[in-house]
């Protein structure tokens, strides 16, 4: 220690310390010549008495020293004459020794203004935590695979049982139409409820296993909260048949606007809480309601509850009802049957998108869920769906005069002939310099702009737009056109100057509102009774999504028509620039071009093939490591989806096409 105390290097103190620390300790002088070893260096390396084989030698015969421990010698050595040259302090070098352990080396130079007076080196075993992260990572990469066995697994188990499942039940309602005695009659009735226990069984098992699986995905997109209830209600009503159950539902008054949320897992979760109340409920009333909870920020909270009269659940039982497999008694399962997944799902369901849930008491009911779910409020009208073959009067905005700025031939050839129908101006724009021309060069009611358009995102031109009070459209209405309906992408459209919001794909209803609220001063359209815009008769293809399609036309086969032969003519070119730069992972193009097709899908009922889009831009926003894999198995799924369904598209708009010529025949001078 005195050679140390000697050269000035540190005091006494500091000297007992190093060699007292739990760390092993190299020092060396001004002239890199190695001073002094801790004994947590001298026993662990064996460099002789008092460090004698390192102590007093030149740096390169220390490394020369070394050098014939180390695992990887060259690479040691080049990293030990880069040290020498630094001037500043180097961490968490790991080193791997030929006797299998691993250290931790940490390098400091020792300065005295900006004259080197030595250095010192501080070198940790850590082989045993170098081991465990090894552990872990073999672990993390077994449960990678593991997952992706089981949702392999899952995939092929939900196509597995139920194609035949679907026959057996199908065949059931076909044979229960047949002439059959009373003893048969029995026996399709048996049938048809077992076979129904069985698919509901099968459904909370492959959606529990798909939902730990990690593969539940939250997609919003805007929805009408009112329709969706009453749809239940609705629904629960045939249900229950001539059952002595009086089932109701309200919602509050102050949630008559368009939402933005998902709304198919919303209606999964009020479909078990209800059909958990309908089981136990022999008679008496299930009650849902939806009501504002709260405004938080950009959201708002709607508290949703489902009560009923039923069997109840004893209080020292509620802390089970949530769990997987478990039923708050044991005799519930003998007596009503199930698999005791249906609340868990629920509480999953409702936790991963934000919410809440609990069982609460409420004067009058037996039980009663309540939960809150986040949404988006879009301040649009919720007017409910047309019914089908009505008579609708149409808008006339006196010539108006509106920029479109759209890539996407599906949608351009969707919005273009809307516009026109309510005598509008459309001034199209297929990139930012087009755009930006127009935009600087004339004056515009309305600016109906896709937020991703080649060559500037659509806040960048919106702030280029609102920055300059002598650009003519400076106070012109922006309504932004996407298919990200995400309470992230709603906050940057105001902060940058972006007026409103139009998720993709939208209804004509809703394109509509958005004209009326934007170009009518009194916010009443010069209304006049239009020509029959509906076709009766016509039934979409059943593996299509066929209400989506009904919601989004409103029966209108002939804007259906125009789609459905943009998307047989463009969509393979794009999904081969897809299949292109999935193959390269070239991210960038990704996210323009999964972006672009997204809403594509959707437009001719392929929604579940939108939906895969979305996990692929979700995916797109992690590391590219992990990315990588998720964006591949997605794409294999489209590519096959696209395979099968192909065809099916194509026969529809063939199957369209003839129909409307059919109608036209009969009608020659209906306007469709």
């Amino acid at each position: 220690m005195s050679n140390l105390e000697a050269q000035g290097v540190f005091s006494l103190p500091m000297s007992a310390f190093l060699q007292h620390t739990s760390a092993g300790i190299l020092v060396t002088d001004g002239k890199h010549r190695f001073i002094w070893a801790n004994n947590i260096i001298i026993n662990a390396f064996d460099i002789g008495p008092g460090g004698s084989e390192v102590v007093g030698k030149p740096y390169g015969t220390v490394i020369s020293f070394f050098r014939d421990h180390v695992q990887e010698p060259a690479a040691f050595e080049e990293k030990m004459k880069e040290l020498r040259r630094r001037r500043k302090p180097y961490f968490a070098w790991i080193l791997p020794f030929s006797n299998g352990h691993v250290y931790e080396v940490n390098y400091m130079p020792l300065l005295e203004g900006s004259q080197f007076k030595g250095s010192i080196w501080q070198v940790v075993d850590v082989t045993r935590h170098h081991a465990m992260r090894r552990e872990l990572e073999r672990a993390r990469q077994d449960a990678e695979e593991a997952q992706k066995a089981q949702k392999d697994f899952l995939a092929n188990m939900s196509h597995e049982i139920r194609t035949p499942l679907n026959a057996i039940i199908g065949m059931a309602h076909l044979l229960e139409e047949t002439t059959l005695d009373p003893r048969q009659v029995e026996y399709v009735k048996t049938l048809k409820h077992s076979s129904g226990i069985l698919l509901g069984l099968i459904t909370d098992i492959l959606d529990i296993s798909r939902i730990e699986a990690g593969e539940l995905q939250v997609n919003q997109r805007e929805f009408n909260l009112n329709e969706l209830i009453q749809s239940l209600k609705h629904t629960f009503e045939l249900k229950m048949g001539q059952r002595p159950v009086k089932i109701s539902a309200t919602v509050d008054p102050q949630l008559q606007h368009l939402l933005v949320g998902d709304d198919t897992l919303l209606n999964q979760i009020l479909m078990n809480l209800l059909g958990n109340a309908d089981k136990f409920t022999k008679e008496g009333e299930i009650c849902l309601t939806a009501q504002l909870e709260s405004w938080q920020e950009n959201k708002l909270w709607v508290r949703f509850r489902v009560c009923d009269t039923g069997i109840g659940i004893r209080k020292d039982k509620l802390e089970l009802v949530f769990q997987n497999y478990k039923q708050a008694e044991k005799e519930i399962r003998e007596i009503y049957g199930g698999t005791g997944l249906g609340l868990a799902i629920v509480k999953q369901l409702v936790e991963r998108q934000g919410g809440n849930i609990l069982v609460e008491e409420q004067p009058g009911y037996s039980t009663c869920f309540s939960f809150n779910l986040p949404f988006i409020d879009t301040n649009k009208p919720a007017v409910s769906g047309m019914l089908f073959g009505q008579r609708r009067r149409q808008a006339d905005f006196g010539g108006a005069r509106v920029l479109v700025i759209e890539d996407n031939p599906m949608n351009l050839r969707y919005i273009i002939s809307l516009l026109e129908k309510y005598n509008i101006q459309c001034q199209l724009a297929t990139n930012a310099p087009d755009a930006i021309y127009f935009l600087d060069t004339r004056l515009y009611d309305l600016v109906l702009m896709d937020i991703r358009i080649p060559g500037m995102d659509g806040f960048e031109l919106t702030k280029r737009i609102r920055a300059d009070e002598k650009l003519p459209n400076v106070a012109t209405p922006i309504v932004a056109t996407t298919a990200v309906a995400m309470e992230s992408t709603a906050t940057m459209a105001r902060m940058t100057g972006i007026t409103d919001i139009l998720t993709k794909p939208y209804t004509p209803d809703q394109l509509l509102q958005i004209l009326n609220k934007y170009l009518n001063e009194e916010e009443t359209g010069l209304l006049m009774e239009d020509e029959e815009l509906h076709i009766n008769g016509y039934e979409f293809h059943q593996e299509l999504n066929a209400r989506y399609l009904r919601a989004l036309y409103e029966n209108n086969i002939a804007y259906a028509a125009d789609l459905f032969e943009i998307f047989i003519k463009t969509i393979r070119g794009e999904v081969c620039k897809l299949e292109n730069f999935v193959r390269q992972l070239d991210l960038d193009s990704l996210k323009i071009q999964v972006h672009k097709l997204k809403p594509n899908f959707a437009m001719v009922g392929l929604t579940w093939v939108s939906e895969k889009m979305q996990g692929m831009e979700d995916a797109l926003k992690e590391p590219a490591a992990s990315a990588g894999p998720k964006i591949q198995a997605l794409y294999a799924e489209i590519a096959a989806d696209m395979d099968r369904f192909f065809p099916i598209i194509e026969d529809e708009f063939e199957k369209m096409t003839a129909f409307i010529a059919e109608q036209k025949n009969k009608t020659p001078e209906s306007n469709y």
